[in-house]
């Protein structure tokens, strides 16, 4: 059915003249009057009752009319629906994420997401970086909040945040009256780390620079949820490092240093699929990137 017939059959109907009708509707009284024609014969009903004393609509037409209201109100929600997932403020978006950006990263960029994009459907899941980029490529996750280096082959990436790793000791240690240490000097300290099985970007990091700095951890004891090595730290079992957005949102029983000497820097990217359609990714990124600048903008005024 042309949509054309039926917004022209609507316009008659409310103003019962195909003059104002076709004022209405910019077109002229002939095209109106045609349309509504065609309409009723396709139909196979009269909706017009047409007379030397105006128009006016048969019974035909009285039941018709709501339901063409209905038919085009429909489309325009479905036309606005459309419009609103392309310009990625309505659809659906699954984030996936490592546990350390709970802390201080993600809840300012979540809570800002949920403000301009309100009628996005977002889904959140936790997972280590391979599971992540396993995700992408499965198209199981939309975008990938993740630790660098670029997993490359069919991903697409952006910097998010980085900084050095900070060592975070015992608030009784020594080393908590101290605003920097040498990588050399935790030689002889029990780490608290993550398991190798989790294949951990930090792990990974802390295993480099304690190699490079001429020693090998030693480790007393793991874990698999940063606030569970940080509480192990706080009660005295070790250190670890940790990136410096979590040493800004916790400090129960437990102070940071700086590190000197060979230490790498810990980058998060943000990380999606090559080719993804999906337009609510872009509104997340540059979302991100403008609270994560916010935040850091605020750090360095301090």
């Amino acid at each position: 059915m042309d949509l054309r017939r039926l917004r022209y059959f609507c316009a008659v109907a409310e103003e019962l003249h195909f003059g104002r009708a076709a004022e209405r509707m910019h077109v002229v009284q002939s095209a109106i009057s045609h349309q509504i024609k065609l309409l009723e014969q396709e139909l196979g009903l009269p909706l017009l009752d047409r007379s030397r004393h105006g128009v006016g609509l048969t019974v035909q037409g009285k039941i018709f009319l709501p339901e063409a209201h209905a038919i085009l109100a429909r489309l325009e929600t479905g036309i606005q629906r459309a419009r609103a997932v392309a310009d990625g403020a309505a659809g659906t978006l699954c984030v996936s994420f490592v546990d350390n950006v709970l802390w201080s990263t993600l809840p300012p960029i979540l809570r800002r997401f949920r403000a301009h994009r309100p009628n996005v459907e977002l889904t959140l899941r936790p997972l280590d970086r391979a599971s992540q980029i396993d995700a992408l490529r499965a198209s199981t996750v939309d975008l990938a909040i993740l630790p660098g280096p670029e997993p490359r082959r069919g991903i697409d990436t952006s910097f998010l945040i980085g900084a050095p790793l900070l060592v975070a000791v015992p608030e009784s240690h020594p080393l908590s009256r101290v605003g920097e240490v040498d990588m050399a000097a935790l030689a002889d300290e029990p780490f608290v780390l993550f398991p190798p099985a989790m294949r951990s970007r930090i792990l990974e990091i802390v295993v480099a620079s304690c190699a490079a700095a001429g020693f090998a951890p030693r480790i007393v004891q793991e874990a698999e949820q940063l606030h569970t090595l940080l509480a192990l730290v706080s009660a005295g079992l070790g250190v670890t490092l940790v990136p410096s957005w979590v040493a800004r949102a916790y400090n129960d029983g437990v102070a940071y240093a700086r590190v000197r000497g060979p230490s790498h820097s810990y980058d998060l990217l943000l990380a999606w699929r090559s080719g993804a359609g999906n337009p609510s990714i872009e509104s997340f990124r540059s979302i991100a990137a403008a609270v994560v600048e916010e935040g850091l903008a605020q750090v360095t005024s301090r």
